[in-house]
């Protein structure tokens, strides 16, 4: 179960988990990450880096982790760069980043979001991170991880997905209980 007794480790578990999907990882991304998160390494590097390839590549992958192929009307047909893109670049900018220019990627990539979290944790920009959570973080990434723990061939993607989901439903949950005001 994770835990974090203040916004600092708050802060430092969104990036960690934002390093997980920005790119295929290393050996020793692969050794932090299980350390950080109390994971055992059952598979290789080089399996964990071909599961990555098959479930999140752009040209191979049977899941795209954008937040526009998840979180889109009902009348919208999936597809990157949708409404959900427009709407999280706004944000960005709205705060006065520029996350496209910054690491590269859509703005609703998984990475991204996670990656702005972490800068509205730790700048305590309150009202953003419950907006954000709600409209965007909560509405997509629980079901993500799901799909994740369905079609990962690894141990380590699928403990990676089931402990991302516990970390976003807790505090999807615990921003509704506090007082961000």
């Amino acid at each position: 179960m994770i835990v974090f007794n203040d916004e600092e480790e708050r802060a430092k578990t969104y990036r960690l988990f934002s390093g997980i999907f920005m790119v295929e990882p290393s050996d020793e991304t692969i050794r932090s990450v299980s350390e950080a998160l109390e994971m055992s390494i059952k598979e290789t590097g080089f399996e964990i880096r071909m599961d990555y390839i098959q479930l999140f590549s752009n040209a191979a992958g049977q899941l795209l982790p954008y937040e526009s192929l998840y979180n889109h009307e009902v009348w919208e047909v999936p597809k990157i760069w949708g409404r959900t893109t427009v709407e999280v670049s706004k944000i960005y900018r709205d705060t006065g980043l520029d996350i496209e220019e910054d690491i590269d990627i859509i703005p609703d990539h998984i990475s991204a979001e996670l990656l702005f979290m972490s800068y509205l944790i730790e700048n305590d920009k309150r009202d953003i991170q419950r907006l954000f959570l709600e409209e965007h973080i909560c509405v997509w990434i629980p079901d993500f991880c799901d799909d994740i723990t369905e079609f990962a061939q690894t141990s380590f993607y699928q403990e990676v997905a089931s402990l991302l989901k516990e970390f976003i439903l807790i505090d999807c949950r615990d921003i509704k209980l506090k007082s961000f005001k």
